[in-house]
């Protein structure tokens, strides 16, 4: 199947499309969008940090977890490659899309931080199943969680600290900030600077 990158398609042609490809793209409002390639070696050891933490703890649940190749739908002319996917739908092994990706990491690539934070969000946030997306710096100690409540609202949640645990009783497990981080001399995360301000009257 031949496309034309600049064509609004659907989900459903680009998953089509995107298999007999070897390079990396993602759907967004019905274009293609060539993805990044050559991520530093910080962002592959948060990632694979991630993975190893979150697999056997998902695994008891009956959830799988993913790296990069897994596609979350995120409209019907939206498809994103989050760098981890838990996925707690049905087992299929020939699938190529998470059917209900429960949480969804992005590792964040000079570049995309903005990106991630304002697009990705708001399109993972549509999502019915997602109930957990996790935005992690990868060279510096700075992590942001998104947790929805029972009620559907989204709280947010920030970990800075290597002893910090974060918990995850949506996909029945937890992360320590220390292990995302292993192996790694991540920078100290943003901290607020207080000035003196004007004397009170």
């Amino acid at each position: 199947m031949a496309l034309q990158e600049e064509a609004r398609i659907s989900a459903d042609a680009f998953l089509a499309w995107a298999a007999t490809r070897e390079e990396r793209f993602e759907l967004v409002d019905g274009r293609i969008v060539r993805m990044m390639t050559g991520a530093k070696q910080s962002h592959n050891v948060v990632t694979a940090n991630i993975v190893a933490a979150l697999l056997p703890q998902a695994r008891r649940g009956g959830c799988r977890t993913t790296a990069s190749d897994t596609a979350v739908r995120t409209s019907a002319a939206g498809i994103r490659y989050p760098d981890v996917v838990v996925d707690c739908g049905p087992s299929d092994p020939d699938a190529i899309e998470a059917s209900c990706p429960a949480m969804v990491v992005e590792v964040a690539s000079p570049g995309t931080s903005a990106i991630d934070a304002t697009d990705k969000l708001d399109e993972y946030q549509s999502h019915p199943d997602v109930r957990l997306i996790l935005f992690v710096d990868p060279d510096v100690l700075s992590l942001k969680l998104y947790r929805r409540d029972i009620e559907g609202r989204w709280r947010v949640e920030k970990y800075g600290v290597l002893d910090e645990t974060i918990p995850l009783p949506e996909i029945g497990g937890s992360l320590a900030v220390a292990e995302i981080y292993a192996t790694l001399d991540p920078a100290p995360g943003p901290s607020l600077r207080l000035v003196d301000g004007p004397t009170p009257r």
